[in-house]
């Protein structure tokens, strides 16, 4: 059964979803000019920043400079992460993998 909103709170949800697009929208362009790290991007989905959290990983990936559509996907591939997954649901050995290899060091 779909719970009746009310119109306000409609409007709220949305400004809620429009506000966390925005906040990851930030922060793939932070990622392209090189300002943040992948491993800052984990680090604060750890913590609970929710927009980090709910970030595919292939936003994430293809974010970062050298990084395109074919080799975010062989990326993805090699280290066995779904075309779903959320950077709040990696586990910690992908967690790991993937730092090391956007990042170039060890987690």
């Amino acid at each position: 059964m779909v719970p009746e909103l009310t119109k306000e709170q409609r409007l709220a949800n949305l400004d809620k979803s429009m506000e966390l697009r925005r906040a990851r929208a930030g922060i793939r362009n932070q990622l392209k000019a090189g300002a943040t790290s992948a491993s800052d991007v984990i680090s604060r989905a750890e913590r609970g920043d929710k927009a980090a959290k709910g970030m595919r990983v292939k936003q994430l990936i293809s974010a970062m400079p050298g990084y395109g559509f074919s080799k975010t996907q062989a990326l993805m591939r090699e280290l066995h992460i779904s075309e779903s997954r959320r950077v709040g649901g990696l586990g910690a050995n992908q967690t790991k993998a993937l730092i090391e290899k956007l990042d170039g060091v060890e987690a």
